[in-house]
């Protein structure tokens, strides 16, 4: 993970861009936090606290496939609980009907990158690498095997409405009874099956020369690297059946792919997430080298083939949450709200929202009468983190607000084209969402700026639909992905989950809007709306 020190230069950094993209680009204030302070009534600004309840849900089984991150791992969360993270893919040649002889296998090694940054290469070629993206404990080990898949991962679905098809986080069952047999991760050095540990060294593929010498001929940036089992691959590729190579569809229907399966160790655990589509296995083998005819001839030379990890995906989730994390989700209060707003990523919780009511839209509208209108400078919706709650656990950087009914970002959102050349996490600053820390380094708040949001329900009849709170990835990330069982928020149908955040690890705690005795007043969710009155 990133550190907190570099989070908070990457912020400081954005708003020194900021100031300059809003100076030239926008018409955004920063009234309530920046400009106004403590006084309410700077320069005719007054600040109106407007209605708002909020409470959580739990989601169920997420629809998984083809997502553009995974997870693999075990990760203990203190404020929700465990989730163990598998994964299966399936793999296409990287060049289609290739030219066989007689080969035959050496080595097949799969390798499949983690988010890392490289830090220093020294005079040898030695690289040093930190890694980012691992939750838990780093140096937690896990059991990791690996299979061959038997269970065929359709593209389509007939039956369904948008002929799409769909896996979802709970399906694991249906590729455990396929599974192979043989285990393909079989080293004798456990560290890559029995003990494996998400590793930061730098991987050096050697070659014995014989003699003694060993010659590196190849590094690699941190990541899985595991020697597979070449008898296996030596029967499943080069006593295929004729014409199995022809293409990627033939192939991926007889060749159906790798399945991760994940066991935890103990009591500890760590989980990466990882851009499996990135990922590939290398055949290294020898075959007869062909003449102009293509008759083979008395030599041999080396040869590779290349299986990239790419076509159908599915992350599975198995999850052992918590009694506090199940008792919040399972009794929510849709009318007076909830004192806790849980939202966890994977298969989580959703917080939803409900924002000014009758007397809030009353003092916000123009007057049908005289036809003033009260001009709306900012609005943001603050939630403050339960640091108790969150004591030990890792905290998102970001959350994501959008419109629960049309599955979309609020308007501020779109409005917003802010960028952060240093990382793209911190994109569309001005919406905000990101996490704010407090003096001693810990989560205290994070704001969602919804003044457009607001100004359409005011100024322009925009319908004020339900709100939804989700733990966010990527920020540009905004598609969706559906619910195994759709359920019902007040009057709205909830069908999806952001795919940003079911790709996350984490979660939050946030105070609500109900009050109660172990609820600060001053925490609890707020809607603030600053705004100038019209000049008599």
């Amino acid at each position: 993970m990133k550190s907190r020190i570099l989070n908070k230069f990457i912020v400081a950094l954005s708003a020194v861009t900021l100031i300059t993209i809003v100076a030239c680009d926008y018409d955004y204030n920063e009234i309530g936090s920046d400009l106004v302070q403590g006084d309410i009534h700077h320069n005719g600004i007054e600040k109106y606290t407007g209605h708002a309840i909020a409470y959580d849900k739990a989601t169920g089984p997420v629809q998984t496939n083809n997502m553009p991150l995974n997870t693999l791992g075990v990760y203990n969360n203190p404020a929700f609980g465990k989730t163990i993270s598998h994964f299966v893919s399936q793999v296409q040649l990287a060049s289609v009907n290739p030219t066989l002889s007689t080969p035959v296998i050496d080595t097949v090694y799969l390798y499949i990158p983690y988010f890392s940054d490289l830090e220093d290469t020294d005079s040898d070629g030695e690289s040093t690498y930190t890694l980012d993206s691992i939750f838990g404990n780093a140096n937690a080990k896990i059991k990791l095997s690996v299979y061959e898949n038997g269970f065929y991962l359709r593209s389509s679905d007939p039956g369904s409405d948008d002929n799409v098809q769909k896996y979802y986080s709970n399906d694991r069952a249906m590729v455990e009874a396929h599974k192979g047999t043989v285990l393909l991760n079989n080293s004798t050095d456990v560290s890559e099956n029995a003990e494996f540990k998400f590793s930061a060294a730098e991987i050096d593929r050697k070659v014995d020369l014989g003699g003694g010498n060993v010659k590196t001929v190849e590094r690699k940036a941190p990541g899985i690297y595991l020697q597979l089992n070449k008898e296996f691959f030596q029967q499943k590729l080069f006593s295929a059946p004729a014409g199995s190579f022809v293409n990627n569809n033939v192939f991926t229907d007889y060749f159906r792919g790798l399945y991760f399966n994940v066991e935890q160790i103990g009591n500890d655990g760590a989980m990466a997430m990882l851009d499996f589509s990135k990922g590939k296995i290398e055949v290294f083998y020898n075959d007869d080298e062909l003449d102009t005819d293509g008759e083979p001839t008395d030599d041999r030379i080396d040869k590779t083939m290349t299986l990239n990890l790419t076509g159908n995906t599915v992350n599975f989730f198995d999850n052992t949450y918590n009694d506090t994390f199940l008792n919040a989700v399972n009794t929510s209060d849709e009318v007076e709200g909830d004192e806790r707003l849980y939202v966890k990523g994977g298969e989580g919780s959703l917080a939803f929202i409900n924002i000014l009511d009758q007397a809030d839209l009353d003092f916000l509208k123009p007057n049908p009468v005289t036809g003033e209108r009260v001009l709306i400078n900012e609005a943001n919706l603050t939630f403050y983190i339960d640091k108790t709650a969150m004591t030990g656990s890792d905290e998102p950087l970001r959350l994501y607000l959008y419109d629960v009914k049309n599955r979309r970002p609020v308007y501020d959102y779109y409005i917003d084209q802010t960028t952060n050349a240093a990382n793209n996490k911190y994109n569309r600053y001005v919406y905000d969402g990101i996490i704010s820390y407090d003096e001693d380094d810990r989560g205290l708040k994070y704001k969602v700026r919804i003044t457009q949001h607001i100004n359409n329900i005011v100024n322009k009849d925009s319908t004020n639909f339900v709100l939804g709170l989700a733990v966010t990835e990527n920020i540009s990330q905004i598609s969706n992905a559906a619910l195994k069982t759709p359920f019902t928020s007040g009057t709205t149908d909830v069908k999806s989950a952001p795919v940003a955040s079911v790709i996350s690890t984490s979660g939050t705690v946030l105070y609500g809007s109900k009050s109660g005795a172990n609820v600060p007043e001053d925490k609890r969710l707020k809607l603030e709306i600053y705004y100038t009155k019209p000049t008599p």
